[in-house]
């Protein structure tokens, strides 16, 4: 075991969604053991800093569910994908469903269609600021890492079909949360970029130990030397792992502690 690399909602933070102080003691006890710690989220940069800050990354974290690797030591990015120039032309259909919310990150810019009061939870949670436009027109020619739309479950359900099956567009799609539906650069996703962490840092995957809950987490358990879930996690994601906990944040920390020991 030499890296642990976690997701951080319903992961490493709280349900409160804060980082505790005893979950950090447990990571700098880990780190004067030789074992390192690091994020694999689908947060921005803006909306993960003051968690990086937290644990102090000496690793470069992945963020964007994996469309960027950013070294906060240099504070440059090792990696960083872009969403294709026509995808956009394939997604004028959603703006005209009225529940759900359209998010478009450009950098750390985010602009938001058609905002709803199923958006309230994902602003709130991610600390998100952003511009509200009316239409695409203001977007559609800027490169564009990830869009996240947000609605009723059924819904999205609905339009993950629609992208997959119907449009065939040329991106990654993911359910990070069950009110969350991603759009990703294609062959995005968390395990590749975990690969490339893995190859700049001279670390095996059988070395790592990836936590998530997510079914955006699920390849990254899959490839990692041990994956770690929640009992609340998809059952897809649960049949990947090698170790289910019961709790986030600090008492599944412990709890992990409890496993391997």
């Amino acid at each position: 075991m030499k890296l642990l690399v976690f997701d951080l909602d319903g992961t490493l933070l709280e349900k409160d969604g804060n980082l505790s102080s005893e979950t950090l003691r447990i990571l700098k006890s880990f780190e004067e053991k030789n074992v390192r710690s690091t994020i694999a989220t689908g947060r921005s940069l803006k909306s993960a800093s003051k968690f990086i800050e937290q644990i102090n990354n000496k690793v470069p974290v992945i963020l964007f569910n994996g469309a960027r690797i950013f070294d906060a030591v240099t504070r440059h990015y090792l990696y960083s994908e872009v969403l294709s120039d026509s995808l956009l032309q394939k997604m004028g259909f959603l703006c005209q469903r009225s529940s759900v919310s359209i998010f478009f990150f450009i950098d750390e810019d985010v602009y938001a269609v058609n905002l709803t009061v199923y958006a309230a939870r994902y602003v709130y949670r991610d600390g998100l600021s952003y511009r509200l436009v009316d239409d695409i027109d203001p977007i559609k020619h800027r490169k564009i890492t990830k869009i996240v739309l947000t609605g009723p479950s059924f819904e999205l359900t609905s339009v993950e079909n629609s992208l997959k099956f119907q449009h065939r567009i040329p991106a990654s799609i993911t359910r990070s949360e069950d009110d969350l539906l991603e759009i990703l650069p294609f062959g995005v996703n968390k395990a590749e970029a975990l690969k490339k962490l893995c190859k700049f840092l001279g670390i095996d995957l059988k070395d790592v130990v990836a936590f998530g809950n997510g079914e955006n987490d699920l390849e990254m358990i899959k490839i990692a030397g041990i994956g770690v879930t929640f009992k609340d996690a998809p059952d897809t994601v649960k049949s990947q792992a090698k170790i289910i906990l019961h709790n986030c944040g600090y008492s599944g920390l412990q709890e992990f502690l409890e496993k391997i020991s």
